[in-house]
């Protein structure tokens, strides 16, 4: 693959305290992103709510739940590209 992100699998994770925080920038980045022909992993795109009480004092977050959201996401992304290396070499 060359360079840039064309063809390129990519997700991300918009964490808020708002459940809809940061929705213009999630937005504004799938559009930047599908005009550069990146290959936007949907499953794996979230906003995964973070309320500030669940931050401890050492700053990470400790709940559990954002915790098993996070690894869903890099599984769909591991998976995506799994697949794509199968379909690219049959």
């Amino acid at each position: 693959m060359g360079g840039g992100t064309y063809d390129k699998p990519v997700a991300w994770v918009n964490a808020s305290a708002s459940p809809t925080g940061a929705a213009g920038a999630h937005d504004s980045l799938r559009k930047v992103l599908t005009y550069t022909g990146t290959d936007i992993v949907e499953r794996a795109c979230t906003r995964i709510s973070v309320p500030r009480s669940s931050i401890g004092p050492d700053g990470l977050v400790a709940d559990p739940a954002v915790g098993e959201r996070l690894a869903g996401v890099l599984t769909a992304l591991a998976e995506h590209v799994a697949e794509r290396r199968r379909t690219d070499d049959a």
